[in-house]
């Protein structure tokens, strides 16, 4: 440490004696007063007790299934935790903790592909399973004690706590996840419980969107989930896990930040988050926003420069089962991972870079089903649980290769994170002013978090010159925002010979999520320096001030503030938003605005599980549903509570529709057809062609509710087929 650094810090301990904490606590009050003044003609309002009111009704259900999940959760991450302990005491309790969270995800996916085949995805199995972890190590759980948290951390919890406020009002309130494409993925958890069985290549009974949208990893995680909480709902058992969620997602970026820049810097980073859309999309428990939760504890482990071969397996098998949860964003992490290779070899470190090669092709492997359901290229059982313990195997091996020791710092690694740092901006600055840029985009949303992550950018390429070794690793979180750069470049060349309808939703799903989700979130580590270097070397409570301030006041107001995403907006705001859809309900449109099935679809789901108890509804049976809107909020979600495989036929179908390329939804075309097969079952929930018939000739109606109407095959005993 240089004597400027100690002079400043020692200014900082003394303006931190003038200001007196609670006139910190106090002015923010004040500012938070002001927000929520700011917002008084906002659509949303912010009524906690009005809220509370309309979600009253509910809380038998949605709290005791919360507090069901959050104790599995809970006690699974002590076990996981606990286990790596015993295995690895130099490990602190808090990064046990956080590693065991996320082991139940990483155990989830990979003991679902082994075990799950075999029907063994029951509640008595999970917590033998449990059981068996706990039995070895009570009395070590019994004395499991956190260190005092440290300052980083407390930032982190004030986070959580931020969010909190409004975001398990909302959690409370939704036993549906309330977001309008994500309804797949609890329809596939729902598929699980139903049927006991995990099946690879048929897991997906939605039927509206196509396979490369399947999120294996993370329907299994949940669904681990809903058995650990002996929930019969899969999507009431998904939202009850969203608090917690929030709270990974948090802490996950705690970490990271902790990996480039610090301690303090990881909380500053994590308060950040509120800057990009990613507490707003996580409440609806979707692949794209939740997958964050490992790529940040991937990347944080594994790039750990404490160098601990746990952890560094952990972060590698985080990495792995993050690809498996959202190819995009897994998949990212994994490049930004593998690119710190390059900087460790030039750096000297071999030993480093051996470890993470070896490692990188263990995750590789642990992701391989992903690659296998999404493109349709199905494997007989039990190949995908071999290629996945396999790479489990050389991940541990790799991580025995990492050497405690690490090198003297090098004196090339600041100036190749200088020369990256200037590098993006040239970049960035030529895009801009001749050929336009996705940064572009990113900084007209995100103004104020796009300018400090900026200015971190160059205090820390700065500080690598001026206090030796620090910084090491900031050019791969560089290297992590070029990917954007690249990826528009490319996107350019390929998107106009691209014509199939899947490739073509792919790349364009590929370009949005980096807008929305991975630059923002890189963006918030640099940006979170720049508060830590104030707190550390000036006043802590001045920055805790000064932050907490940025994020709290509307700044700026959208011209129509209806509900928007990706746009910078306050926590105020974000109270607000969560508030809103907590007291009206998400799901307005639909026959309940919470459940989005009303009466008649639950006298439905009822017939429909009556059938199953017969005998006459297996995993293979497939509805034919013929309905003329194939939207979240038009069709009738049968799938979510059911778990049985939906084949619609849109009356109104178009075959340009990107979001439904690769699909089972079909054209009105193929009815006659699909008839002449005798599906077992014909559910119409519009008005069916004259033509059919009613009921369909070799066909009795057996529900007839409002505008539903379900019919069965003509002496079908058992067993029905596809």
């Amino acid at each position: 440490m240089s004597a400027a650094t100690e002079v400043s810090r020692s200014r900082g301990r003394l303006l931190d004696s003038l200001l007196r904490r609670d006139v910190v606590w106090l002015g923010l009050a004040i500012v938070t007063a002001l927000a929520i003044y700011r917002l008084r003609d906002f659509p949303y309002h912010l009524d906690w007790l009005g809220t509370i009111r309309a979600i009253a009704p509910l809380l038998p259900v949605t709290a005791w299934a919360a507090a069901r999940v959050w104790t599995f959760w809970t006690v699974s991450s002590f076990a996981i935790g606990g286990l790596l302990r015993r295995y690895d005491p130099s490990i602190e309790a808090a990064d046990a903790f956080i590693a065991g969270a996320a082991g139940l995800w990483i155990l989830a996916y990979v003991l679902g592909n082994l075990f799950g085949p075999l029907g063994l995805m029951r509640s008595w199995f999970v917590w033998i399973l449990l059981a068996a972890a706990i039995a070895p190590q009570w009395r070590d759980l019994l004395a499991f004690k956190f260190n005092p948290p440290s300052s980083g951390q407390k930032l982190a919890l004030l986070a959580w706590i931020l969010l909190s406020v409004s975001l398990l009002i909302l959690q409370l309130g939704s036993p549906v996840p309330p977001f309008m494409d994500v309804l797949n993925h609890p329809a596939a958890v729902q598929r699980i419980l139903t049927f006991h069985r995990y099946m690879p290549f048929d897991n997906d009974p939605y039927g509206a969107y196509g396979a490369h949208v399947q999120a294996p990893a993370l329907e299994l995680f949940y669904a681990v989930l809903a058995l650990g909480a002996g929930s019969k709902i899969g999507a009431l058992a998904e939202t009850a896990a969203m608090v917690p969620m929030a709270g990974m997602m948090i802490f996950s970026a705690y970490c990271m930040g902790r990996t480039f820049f610090g301690d303090t810097a990881g909380g500053m980073a994590s308060l950040f988050l509120f800057f990009t859309c990613l507490f707003r999309r996580e409440q609806g428990m979707r692949a794209t926003a939740v997958v964050f939760v490992l790529v940040g504890i991937g990347l944080a482990f594994f790039l750990d420069p404490r160098r601990n071969r746990t952890l560094f397996a952990c972060g590698a098998l985080a990495l792995g089962t993050a690809v498996a949860s959202h190819a995009i964003g897994g998949g990212l992490a994994m490049l930004v991972a593998a690119s710190a290779v390059l900087f460790w070899l030039v750096a000297g470190d071999f030993s480093r870079s051996l470890a993470a090669v070896i490692c990188l092709a263990g995750a590789s492997m642990l992701a391989v089903p992903e690659f296998l359901i999404a493109t349709l290229h199905s494997v007989a059982y039990p190949i995908l649980p071999a290629i996945q313990i396999a790479g489990v195997a050389i991940i541990i091996a790799g991580a025995s290769r990492l050497r405690a020791q690490a090198p003297p710092p090098s004196v090339v690694t600041p100036v190749l994170n200088a020369a990256l740092v200037a590098l993006l901006f040239a970049l960035l600055i030529y895009r801009h002013w001749y050929t336009g840029s996705l940064f572009d985009q990113v900084m007209q949303d995100l103004p104020i978090l796009f300018i400090l992550a900026a200015i971190g950018l160059l205090a820390a390429a700065i500080l690598g010159f001026v206090e030796k070794g620090a910084m090491p690793d900031i050019g791969v979180l560089v290297v992590a925002l070029m990917i954007g750069v690249a990826a528009q470049i490319a996107n350019n060349h390929v998107a106009p010979v691209v014509t199939a309808l899947v490739e073509r939703h792919m790349l364009s799903d590929f370009i949005s999520k980096l807008v929305d989700y991975w630059i923002p979130f890189i963006l918030i580590f640099p940006a979170g320096l720049v508060f830590a270097l104030i707190a550390d070397r000036i006043s802590r409570r001045l920055a805790l001030f000064a932050v907490v301030t940025l994020l709290m006041y509307p700044w700026t107001r959208v011209e129509n503030p209806q509900d928007y995403d990706s746009k910078e907006h306050a926590i105020s705001e974000q109270w607000a938003f969560n508030l809103g859809r907590a007291q009206s309900g998400y799901w307005a449109g639909t026959s309940d605005n919470r459940w989005t099935l009303g009466n008649d679809g639950f006298a439905l789901v009822n017939v429909l599980q009556h059938e199953m108890r017969a005998g006459r509804i297996t995993s293979a049976t497939h509805l034919l549903h013929l309905t003329d809107d194939t939207t979240p909020w038009g069709l009738v979600q049968v799938a979510i509570f059911t778990g049985i495989d939906d084949d619609p036929y849109d009356l109104k179908y178009h075959p340009d529709n990107l979001f439904q390329a690769g699909s089972r939804v079909h054209a009105p075309a193929d009815l006659p057809a699909a008839l002449a097969l005798r599906p077992p079952y014909i559910l119409e929930q519009c008005p069916a062609p004259d033509w059919i018939g009613d009921p369909p000739p070799g066909y009795d109606k057996i529900f007839d509710g409002g505008d539903l109407r379900l019919y069965r095959r003509t002496g079908m005993v058992k067993h029905a087929g596809n």
